[in-house]
């Protein structure tokens, strides 16, 4: 009779530190995910932001190329306009799958699953954005060439080129201490990357606890 009883307390046992077990693992994933949701929040409306952004840039570019409001003689001049307006749609295009990816509701979804899924699609990402940077860089440094033509027939070939020069050179510095002061770092990736670690690691302890318990 005491072994029946023993049998049955320990099954009560059990159950409680399975019990014990779901409930902390259901806390520490709320918590992660209150803290996760916020991020998404924020990031959205800056998202959001950078939509418009890059809608009021395409209309500037358009605005160049169809309007000429440098009178501009050669067509090679509208190149460095043509192209960043194919860099600003591709980032838009680009913008909006990162929106789609963050823009799903996390109400009833794993927030490990989610925050894995990102993180993957940020990594997938990261050679493209690599280009895509090097590019509108080099894009947005030789843009000052467009005016160079009438710099040389107004000034001279020596003060059109340095007239040129001097833009270049501000675009280029700009572009390094901006580079150096991290205004390039995804930010919100590391902060996603420190949730999911911090999730593993919490789950991680929880299961560890269940264990020595059994």
């Amino acid at each position: 009779m005491e072994l029946e009883e023993l049998k049955t307390a320990w099954g009560i046992y059990d159950k409680k530190i399975m019990s014990a077990q779901t409930i902390t693992q259901k806390l520490i994933e709320s918590m992660i995910k209150q803290r996760s949701v916020s991020r998404v929040e924020r990031l959205k409306k800056q998202y959001f932001g950078f939509f418009v952004l890059l809608i009021i840039e395409a209309g500037v570019m358009l605005g160049i190329l169809f309007g000429n409001p440098f009178d501009f003689k050669y067509q090679i001049q509208f190149l460095p306009f043509l192209l960043l307006l194919m860099g600003i749609i591709v980032a838009f295009i680009n913008l909006t799958q990162y929106y789609k990816i963050i823009n799903t509701p996390l109400i009833n979804k794993n927030i490990g699953t989610f925050l894995r899924g990102l993180l993957d699609f940020y990594d997938k990402n990261k050679t493209y954005e690599k280009w895509f940077g090097i590019i509108l860089f080099s894009i947005g440094f030789l843009i000052p060439l467009s005016f160079l033509p009438p710099k040389i027939e107004k000034h001279g070939l020596q003060k059109g080129l340095l007239d040129t020069a001097i833009p270049m050179a501000i675009s280029l510095a700009l572009y390094f201490l901006a580079f150096k002061m991290g205004a390039f770092k995804k930010r919100h990736k590391e902060n996603f990357k420190s949730d999911l670690e911090e999730y593993n690691e919490l789950k991680g302890m929880s299961n560890e606890l269940s264990e020595s318990g059994t």
